[in-house]
């Protein structure tokens, strides 16, 4: 009898087993990890465990994600709250200020608003074609993670730049009539050099950044 009949044969009749249980007893597997023979029951057993601890291990991640989920929605929550309540450029400063230390807790940033900012005291700066201090973060239009070129980063950080290994850049548009327009930009530092490594997603940065710039754009001159 060749092997395919024996399967074909066991498939016929799945009560086999439980009709030879003695036969069931003695068959023997080699264990999974270290090869050593093993009973059929000792290795579904095995085979079970480690199925439990897949799911467990999926368990987890889709717990994390829900905790991730969950934060992003209470950050967005305050940001949105707090942004309903600026009326003029130097709260929105205010709003990013603590932005920034509740939900980031990252060492340093720069907000710069590009253009006329009036009476306002946040820092500004006025875009030209060779931008000869910020080439480089004006020119995203998207979220960035890694690393600026050095003289970027002591034009926005001063004399604390030496001690910013990472930064996210935050670009803040307008995009009304689909013409996109660079209001300013917010520059996240940090002295860790994980804290916005390249390889990080922006998705959530992305939605901050879109954020920012709705309340933005509501309180431009």
């Amino acid at each position: 009898m060749s092997e395919e009949e024996v399967v074909q044969y066991l498939s016929d009749k799945p009560d086999f087993f439980s009709r030879h249980a003695d036969l069931l007893e003695s068959l023997t597997l080699p264990h999974p990890v270290n090869g050593k023979v093993i009973s059929l029951l000792e290795y579904q057993v095995n085979l079970l465990r480690k199925t439990t601890e897949d799911y467990r291990g999926q368990f987890e991640r889709l717990v994390e994600v829900a905790r991730e989920n969950e934060s992003t929605m209470q950050k967005s929550r305050r940001l949105v709250l707090a942004g309903l309540t600026c009326s003029s450029l130097d709260d929105f400063a205010v709003v990013v200020d603590d932005m920034v230390r509740d939900d980031f807790e990252v060492t340093q940033h720069a907000l710069i608003l590009f253009g006329d900012v009036g009476d306002s005291a946040v820092r500004s700066h006025e875009l030209v074609e060779e931008d000869a201090f910020l080439s480089h973060v004006a020119g995203f239009s998207e979220c960035f993670c890694g690393v600026i070129p050095k003289h970027e980063m002591s034009y926005l950080f001063s004399e604390n730049a030496s001690t910013v290994c990472s930064v996210a850049v935050l670009p803040l548009l307008s995009r009304e009539g689909g013409e996109v327009k660079k209001c300013g930009v917010l520059v996240l530092g940090s002295e860790s050099e994980s804290a916005f490594d390249k390889e990080k997603g922006t998705m959530f940065l992305q939605y901050l950044a879109d954020l920012l710039s709705a309340i933005l754009l509501r309180l431009l001159p």
